[in-house]
């Protein structure tokens, strides 16, 4: 290089590090993750900017609501479910319990932040393998009359057993005159769905669509905000929600795991609505069509609004276009708000600042807190991000176990033995604040109840962590582990 032009470049850098520190900082971010992406600056110029506007870029603040849908709720679906959003108030004190005064304050801060409406009218069947999950939703496929819509992270087609079966039985009732329309998440399926995959079910009349597409240039800046909800919704009478993914490892853990532990949800009543309504919104943003709006997709709301009886579930949800992060919210209501007992299930053990504190402040308040995580992973970015918040959870008092009988997937946490929560969101900062995540609410005895029983079947195929385990781990992989925390808050 020429040292004559040493002053400019030195100047160029300096306007260029002015300028993105600039546009940085009115993103009031956390100063961590600030930080972090000041660091990249520095160390990849040009390039930097590039990875913060396809993976740092904050979309929520910038989505035009004004213009946009909005979420959850559409305008447009307002009047359907104006008779179920009018007795709200009404079903909150039915469901809240005299001892647990926090469960209408959860109820009322999902219905402020993501408008997540309470049906009560449910049936609610929980699948803790693939095999009976699938067994149950492919049974209830061949049953379908009207229309089947379905929504997956990531979906396996041939030569997976799982994908190819399903895949013949969309075709076959679409023939039948059965409307069929799936979506998936590019990202999550770039290697997974074969063009000619998608060119059959297309052909035999099943609309398929790859959510948000974010190669489309006017789109490229989603590319950070991945569709990792897994919705069912069958002739708007029964749903499906979780953790599971459409492929054979779901089943039987593939080529890659011995085992796959999971947790899924099959609802049968009002709770259809609801899981429809944020389909509907998802298949809006993807294919600007509004035909999943029309009432004949909804039956049932009103007999939603006048059941008394049955099992409250409530649906919060968090995207690239809602105005709150509502997933971050509803785990750190539950965390803070606990009086007994705390169980977080999830593969990924990635949390915020906010979600670290809250876990060791109950712990050091005498609640039973666990923390149960995959000990196989998939992914070892978040895996090794999570050993660097052992050393001061466990001397906080929190329990941490790893699932060793193979890969652990489900997302569920549990509180006090009367709330918890089952569904797609992984306890870490991408599920958190970046992807698109659904969640179901129960606020009932023995719901819980079982989720907590099945829990108790997991920690038999656990090894709790231990302080002594992390003095055994040497200095590299302690710093390989804080470096994957430091990315894991931008990425």
């Amino acid at each position: 290089m020429d040292f004559n032009l040493m002053p400019l470049v030195v100047l160029l850098f300096q306007i260029y590090l002015f300028l993105t520190v600039f546009y940085l900082l009115l993103d009031n971010r956390e100063p961590a993750e600030t930080f972090a992406w000041i660091f990249i600056f520095i160390l990849m110029p040009g390039v930097g900017v590039f990875f913060y506007f396809i993976l740092g870029h904050n979309g929520r603040k910038r989505y035009r609501r004004d213009k946009k849908l909005p979420q959850i709720i559409a305008k447009n679906l307002v009047d359907l479910f104006s008779p179920l959003n009018r007795i709200q108030n009404q079903i909150i004190d039915a469901v809240k319990n005299p001892d647990r005064t926090y469960q209408d304050d959860l109820m009322l801060l999902l219905y402020k932040n993501s408008k997540a409406l309470i049906t009560t009218n449910n049936k609610a069947v929980f699948f803790h393998d693939g095999k009976s999950k699938f067994d149950a939703l492919i049974a209830d496929i061949e049953k379908a009359e009207r229309f089947i819509h379905m929504e997956y992270f990531i979906w396996y087609a041939g030569p997976d057993a799982l994908g190819l079966k399903l895949k013949e039985l969309l075709i076959r009732k679409a023939k039948e005159g059965v409307e069929v329309r799936i979506l998936y998440d590019y990202s999550g399926c770039f290697f997974t769905m074969s063009p000619s995959y998608r060119k059959e079910l297309r052909e035999a009349g099943v609309q398929i669509y790859p959510f948000f597409n974010y190669l489309s240039p006017f789109r490229f800046h989603t590319i950070n905000y991945r569709n990792h909800r897994k919705i069912v919704v069958i002739d708007g009478r029964i749903a499906y929600t979780g953790g599971m993914n459409v492929g054979q490892e779901y089943i039987d853990g593939g080529s890659r795991y011995p085992h796959w532990r999971d947790t899924h949800v099959k609802f049968e009543g009002g709770a259809a609505n609801p899981l429809q309504a944020i389909f509907a919104i998802d298949w809006y943003n993807t294919t600007n069509n509004t035909c999943c709006f029309d009432s004949k997709y909804y039956p049932g709301i009103e007999e939603s609004a006048k059941a008394e009886d049955g099992l409250p579930v409530q649906f919060p949800t968090s995207g690239y276009d809602t105005v709150w992060p509502a997933l971050l919210h509803l785990y750190f209501a539950m965390i803070t708000m606990a009086q007994k007992s705390i169980t977080i299930v999830s593969p990924y053990f990635v949390p915020d600042a906010g979600l670290l504190t809250g876990l060791k402040v109950a712990a050091m308040r005498g609640l039973d807190v666990k923390v149960i995580m995959t000990g196989v992973p998939d992914n070892p970015l978040p895996y090794w991000a999570a050993y660097s918040y052992f050393d001061e959870l466990l001397r906080a008092g929190v329990k941490i176990y790893q699932y060793t009988k193979g890969f652990m997937h489900a997302k569920m946490i549990s509180i006090d033995g009367q709330v918890c929560s089952v569904g797609t969101t992984n306890f870490d900062i991408r599920s958190l604040k970046l992807n698109y995540e659904v969640n179901a609410v129960f606020y009932d005895e023995k719901t819980t109840a079982e989720i907590d029983a099945q829990i108790a079947l997991d920690l038999q195929s656990c090894r709790q962590v231990a302080l002594a385990d992390l003095n055994s781990i040497s200095i590299g992989a302690k710093l390989r582990n804080s470096l994957a925390r430091l990315l894991s808050n931008i990425l």
